[in-house]
């Protein structure tokens, strides 16, 4: 694919035109040489994209797909490569890298276009800027949503997804189990071994429920060494076998972790969330002191 060039503001501005606020009517006026034109339609457009949209992702595709189509290009591409982010490449149309652009794996960070722009026409580098500004804010969606020691989800992100499974069963009689999930030794092995062991096996089980779940199961760390799960269209007289596939989970030599839980089924248990958490709680609590 063709150079990377660096340009002065020009371009991206007006292909994007039309899905922000409206210009003032001083904003409508012809720009001079130095004022590039609607450089603060621009910034509204990103603003609002983001606000509307959960992938910042969809955002660099679509900036790509709108040069394409704006300066008549054959491609385009961006190539990414930031603390956090990692190297990424991207290319308009979301198609594969062929033999021709395998080049871009080992490029410098850019835009990439075929036919070349010239630095009138476009501003390269706030290009690449947007589209790492758009990646850094999926990553900090997805660290708003997840606990960072096990990637699960955190409490206030299940609590909504609770609160939402219980309005849908409620009002579509749609049926799912709720589990309440506690690890039996997580102070002793704190004591024996250390916190770093301890939040291995914290770690550890939060991987063994990433590869045994179904697409639509939902799985969180609510506290210290608490884990709940949202299993729709589940039993609760199944998640004993759930769970005993989670102990022998593929692809891990570690041993699980030994933990006790509690069940409680939506709307047949409970029909509100304070109700359905506190029944699977104490069932829970009963089956730790069972042990």
């Amino acid at each position: 694919m063709a150079s990377r060039q660096s340009g002065l503001g020009r371009g991206l501005a007006s292909i994007l035109e039309g899905q922000g606020p409206a210009p003032e009517a001083d904003e409508a006026a012809e720009p001079s040489d130095h004022e590039p034109r609607s450089m603060g339609i621009l910034s509204e457009t990103i603003a609002a994209h983001l606000a509307t949209t959960d992938s910042g992702i969809s955002l660099v595709y679509r900036t790509l797909d709108a040069l394409v189509e704006h300066y008549d290009l054959e491609d385009a591409a961006v190539v990414v490569d930031e603390p956090g982010l990692g190297r990424q490449v991207f290319r308009a149309g979301r198609k594969p890298l062929d033999s021709v652009d395998e080049a871009l794996l080992d490029a410098l960070p850019g835009l990439y276009t075929e036919r070349p722009l010239s630095e009138p026409e476009l501003d390269r580098a706030l290009v690449l800027s947007l589209c790492t500004l758009a990646l850094r804010l999926d990553v900090m969606r997805y660290d708003a949503w997840h606990d960072p020691l096990t990637g699960l989800y955190d409490r206030r992100s299940f609590d909504r997804l609770l609160e939402m499974a219980v309005a849908r069963s409620v009002r579509y009689g749609w049926q799912f189990t709720l589990v309440m999930l506690d690890l039996d030794d997580l102070k002793v092995i704190n004591d024996r071994e250390g916190h770093a062991a301890g939040d291995t096996a914290l770690r550890d089980l939060g991987e063994r429920f990433r590869r045994v779940l179904r697409f639509g199961d939902n799985a969180a760390r609510i506290g210290g060494d608490e884990f709940a799960m949202i299993l729709p269209d589940t039993e609760p007289d199944t998640v004993p076998l759930l769970l005993d596939r989670v102990k022998a989970a593929p692809g891990l030599t570690t041993r699980s972790p030994e933990f006790s839980f509690g069940t409680a089924k939506c709307p047949d248990d409970a029909d509100t969330f304070d109700a359905l958490y506190r029944l699977a709680d104490s069932r829970l609590y009963e089956a730790k002191e069972a042990r």
